[in-house]
C-alpha cells in the first residue's frame, strides 16, 4: 500500500507536522509512505523514520509555482505508482482533486482547522479526516459535506518521540528559572487572534503581583513573536520566551501548570501532550478542547478571552497542588486510554484499506 503524504511546511511547532510523523512511523510495514513538502524547520525529523521525503521548491502563492507544483505532483504520482494521496492541507486537497480524473489513486484529506471560504473547490477528497467532533460539524455545516465521507479521528501522543534529555534541575538553570518558581508554561503558534496569547500574558501580569515566584515559560513562534518579547523585556525575572524546540518533553518536565487560552483550537495535540506527560491542564472552554477536558474532573476551563476567570483558575492550582495533581492523574489516564499512537494510528490504517477495495 503506497500512500503519498501533502503538507506545506513541515514545522516544529506544527501539530500536523507530529501527527504526520506518527502516522509514517507507526504503521504496518505493509505501508510505505512518500511525504512532499514545500519546506519547513522539521525536515531533519524525518531522516531516522523508513519514509521517502520529498520537497518541492516552487512558490505555491503564485499561478505559476502552482502550475509547477500540479505538474510535478502528477509525474510523482505517476512514477511512484501512488494508490493513496492524504492531503494535509485544503490547498494540496484541491490540486489532487484536479489531478485525480488522470491518476489511479484514491484521495483522503485530513482537516485541523475551521477555514472558510471558496467552498465550490474545497475539501473533495474521496474522504474527509476531522480531528474532532467540532471539526466534523463545521464540515458539515459550512461546507455541506455528506456526513458518510467524514471520520473524526482524534489526535495522539507517541511515546517513543518522548525523551527526557536535559535534568530539571539544569535546564532551570540554563533558563535563568528559580528551582522554587511554579512555572506556568505555553506551548504553541505565538499568535493572539486564535491562540489567546494575549489573555495569558494579561492574567499572569495581574497574577505575578501577588505571587511572585511564579513563573511564566511561552514556547513556539509566531505572528505575535514581537508584542511577547516586548512583554518579556518588561518582566526579565519572570518570564522567559523561547522558539520552538526539537525535543519539546524536556520543557514538559520543569512546567508546573501548562495553559492553553485558545480563541479556536479544534483539538490541540498540547493538550493531549499535558495529559501524558502528567501536567495539569487550563483550557478555554471552546471547540475541541471540552471533547477531552472535563473541568473539575480532569482539568480546568475557562471562558474564552476571559482573564479574571484565568486568573482564578490558575490560582486555584497555585494554591492546591494536590487538586491540580489528581486533575494531571485523570487526564492521563484518560490519554493513555484512548489517545496513544497504538489506538490512533489502526484508524488510518483501517481507512487507507478500506478505500482501496471501494
Amino acid at each position: 500500500m503506497k500512500i503519498l503524504h501533502l503538507y506545506t511546511e513541515l514545522n516544529l511547532a506544527c501539530g500536523i507536522t507530529r501527527t504526520i510523523a506518527q502516522i509514517v512511523s507507526n504503521s504496518s510495514k505493509s505501508s510505505i509512505h512518500h511525504i512532499i513538502s514545500l519546506g519547513g524547520n522539521a525536515l531533519n525529523r524525518f531522516e531516522i523514520f523508513d519514509v521517502k521525503l520529498n520537497m518541492f521548491t516552487f512558490d505555491r502563492n503564485t499561478i505559476l509555482g502552482t502550475l509547477n507544483i500540479l505538474f510535478a505532483l502528477f509525474i510523482y504520482c505517476k512514477k511512484n505508482s501512488m494508490q493513496i494521496v492524504h492531503s494535509h492541507h485544503r490547498y494540496f486537497d484541491t490540486l489532487i482533486w484536479i489531478l485525480k480524473p488522470l491518476l489511479k489513486i484514491k484521495t483522503i484529506t485530513s482537516v485541523q482547522s475551521k477555514v472558510s471560504g471558496i467552498k465550490l473547490f474545497s475539501y473533495k477528497a474521496d474522504r474527509l479526516i476531522a480531528c474532532s467532533g467540532t471539526i466534523k460539524k463545521h464540515l458539515i455545516e459550512y461546507f455541506n459535506i455528506d456526513v458518510r465521507r467524514i471520520k473524526v479521528v482524534f489526535n495522539s501522543v507517541d511515546s517513543k518521540s518522548i525523551s527526557i534529555s536535559q535534568q530539571l534541575k539544569q535546564l532551570k538553570m540554563n533558563l535563568r528559572i528559580e528551582l522554587d518558581n511554579f512555572v506556568i508554561g505555553f506551548i504553541g503558534r505565538i499568535d493572539f487572534a486564535e491562540k489567546g496569547v494575549d489573555v495569558l500574558l494579561d492574567a499572569f501580569n495581574e497574577l505575578s503581583i501577588s505571587s511572585p515566584n511564579i513563573h511564566l515559560l511561552l514556547i513556539g513562534d509566531g505572528p505575535n513573536n514581537q508584542e511577547v518579547k516586548s512583554f518579556c523585556d518588561l518582566h526579565k525575572t519572570t518570564t522567559t520566551f523561547l522558539s520552538s524546540k526539537e525535543n519539546i518533553f524536556d520543557y514538559y518536565n520543569i512546567i508546573d501548570l501548562v495553559v492553553l487560552p485558545s480563541r479556536v483550537d479544534p483539538f490541540p495535540l498540547t493538550m493531549i501532550e499535558s495529559g501524558y506527560m502528567n501536567r495539569p491542564f487550563i483550557g478555554s472552554n471552546i471547540d475541541g478542547i471540552p471533547e477531552l477536558i472535563s473541568s473539575e474532573e480532569n482539568g480546568l476551563l475557562f471562558e474564552s478571552g476571559n482573564v479574571e476567570e484565568l486568573k482564578t483558575q490558575i490560582a486555584r492550582i497555585y494554591n492546591d497542588r494536590k487538586f491540580g495533581e489528581k486533575l494531571a492523574e485523570n487526564l492521563h489516564k484518560k490519554v493513555l486510554d484512548s489517545f496513544t499512537v497504538d489506538k490512533i494510528i489502526p484508524q488510518y490504517e483501517k481507512l487507507y484499506s478500506e478505500l482501496l477495495v471501494e
